[in-house]
This record gives C-alpha cells, sequence and structure tokens, in this order.
C-alpha cells in the first residue's frame, strides 16, 4: 500500500472535522443572533421616539437651474442623504432654483404678479417632498451649502401621497414663516427653524424660498424630517394658533429648537377661534388667490 493513501485518509478526515466544527460554530452563531433579534424586538420602546428622516423623492417644484435630462443642478439632488454638506461652494451635485436677486423681476420679459397678492406673500420658489413615514412634525432642518438663507416658509400637508385611497380633504398648514433676510456669510449652514406644533401626521413638506436678497444663487443640499409617530398632547387645536402670538424670539435659529422648547413655546401661546372661510383655508395661499383672480376678472 503506498503511504500517500493513508496521508489522504488523515487529510481528509481533518478536512471533514474542520467543517463540522465550523458547522456547529455557524448554527450556534444563528441561534445567538436570533435569540438577540427576539430580545431587541421583544424590548419596550421608547414612548412616542423620535424619527429622523431624509426626503424620499420630489415630487413638485416651481423651477430649477438645471435642465430636464440630467442631475446638475436639479431639485432632484434634495432626495436622499446629504451629497455635499457640510462642505461649502458651488457643486453641481445640489439644487438651485433658476434666479437670484432682483434682476429677474426687472427684466422686461418679467411676468407681471397677481393682482391682489397681498404684500406679506414673498414666496417666489418652492419645493415638495415626500418622506418615507408619516409623522408629527418636531423639526425641519435644512442643508444648505451656498448662499443660504433663501428659505421663508415651511409648509405641512395631511395628504398622504403614498396612500392608495385619496384623500377626501388636503389640507396645508404653515410649520414656519419668516421675512427675507440677507446672510453676510455664504458657508454651508445647517438651517434648524423652530417650527409650530399641527395636529395631523404629515409625510409632505413644502419648501418657500425667496431669492431677492442673494448675490448669488442658493444651493441646497437635503432636508431632514424630525417627528413623532403618536400625536403630542398640546397639538390640540393648534391650527388656531396665530403666528403673530409667538415671541419673534421663538424663531431665532438656535440649536435648541426640540420638542422641549416646542412644548415650552406653545404653553405659552393664546388659543383663540379663527375665520371659517371653507377649504379655501386648506388651500396654499397662492392657489386661492388666483382662483379668486379668474373668477373676479370674468365677473367684472
Amino acid at each position: 500500500m503506498s503511504p500517500v493513501f493513508p496521508m489522504l485518509t488523515v487529510l481528509t478526515m481533518f478536512y471533514y472535522i474542520c467543517l463540522r466544527r465550523r458547522a456547529r460554530t455557524a448554527t450556534r452563531g444563528e441561534m445567538m443572533n436570533c435569540h438577540r433579534t427576539i430580545e431587541s424586538n421583544s424590548r419596550t420602546s421608547p414612548l412616542n421616539a423620535e424619527v429622523v428622516q431624509y426626503a424620499k423623492e420630489v415630487v413638485d417644484f416651481s423651477s430649477h437651474y438645471g435642465s430636464e435630462n440630467s442631475m446638475s443642478y436639479t431639485m432632484w439632488n434634495l432626495a436622499g442623504v446629504p451629497n455635499v454638506f457640510p462642505s461649502s461652494g458651488d457643486f453641481t451635485q445640489t439644487a438651485v432654483f433658476r434666479t437670484y436677486g432682483t434682476w429677474w423681476d426687472q427684466c422686461p420679459s418679467a411676468s407681471l404678479p397677481f393682482k391682489r397678492t397681498p404684500p406679506n406673500f414673498q414666496s417666489q420658489d418652492y419645493v415638495e417632498l415626500t418622506f418615507e413615514q408619516q409623522v408629527y412634525p418636531t423639526a425641519v432642518h435644512v442643508l444648505e451649502t451656498y448662499h443660504p438663507g433663501a428659505v421663508i416658509r415651511i409648509l405641512a400637508c395631511s395628504a398622504n401621497p403614498y396612500s392608495p385611497n385619496p384623500p377626501t380633504e388636503v389640507r396645508w398648514e404653515i410649520l414656519w414663516s419668516e421675512r427675507p433676510t440677507k446672510l453676510n456669510a455664504s458657508q454651508a449652514r445647517q438651517f434648524k427653524p423652530c417650527i409650530k406644533q399641527i395636529n395631523f401626521p404629515t409625510n409632505l413638506i413644502r419648501l418657500e424660498v425667496n431669492s431677492s436678497l442673494l448675490d448669488y444663487y442658493t444651493e441646497l443640499d437635503a432636508v431632514v424630517l424630525h417627528g413623532v409617530k403618536d400625536k403630542p398632547v398640546l397639538s390640540l387645536k393648534t391650527s388656531l394658533i396665530d403666528m403673530n402670538d409667538i415671541d419673534d424670539d421663538a424663531y431665532e435659529e438656535k440649536d435648541g429648537c426640540g420638542m422641549d422648547n416646542l412644548n415650552k413655546k406653545f404653553s405659552s401661546a393664546v388659543l383663540r377661534e379663527g375665520p371659517n372661510n371653507g377649504y379655501f383655508d386648506k388651500l396654499p395661499y397662492e392657489v386661492s388667490q388666483k382662483y379668486l383672480a379668474a373668477v373676479l376678472d370674468k365677473t367684472l
């Protein structure tokens, strides 16, 4: 008998033992992982834990600098995690609106404003973003990478774009609003306004901007929605809270714009009855104004 065969037999048995030991180790590891998974799933989650999510997709916008068949400087770049932030500068991976400054309104081809637009309505462009989960918003963070300061209004919609059943009514609520301001710095920042608490969950957020005071195009990288799944206690009748009832200091950009500060602000706000204008109160302001202007022009 050749000495090679005993050696092959020994090697074969050694290889078989190694496979058996590896199989047992893997099985034990799978059992431990499965046990950990069951334990983690059976643990009680924190009460009304905050959900943090980036925008899933862009569903509507007024304009963008890029072309429709490109990803450079288009609104589509607002979906998903940041591409540029915290870097500053001019990057093609950001979302850029079509205009800045006042030259767009001063050129001969400028469109005329609505006749009945009130002076306090100063939005020039908008973008609407959807998120995976419907939440009661506690914060909205906008990651701006170049010439920040154009965002002047943030709204939330009650309709769920991913629901198979169309809603019986659609309602828009202003989370935060401010007059256009000019910032001296052009570096990137994380814009964290203190938002108003609303009494319905949302996964559709609308940003409105005014770039008339900027020296160059503003560039946005991502939008982060913070919220809770369960209805907060202080959300009762918050739709009747007037934004003017809250102190101006409440809308300064601060790091402490979480749920605690939000509750403090609304605990001191005055609840009062507001006007009831039917479904016109549930539409964006510019839509109702355009409809009224068209109706009145035909009747006069």
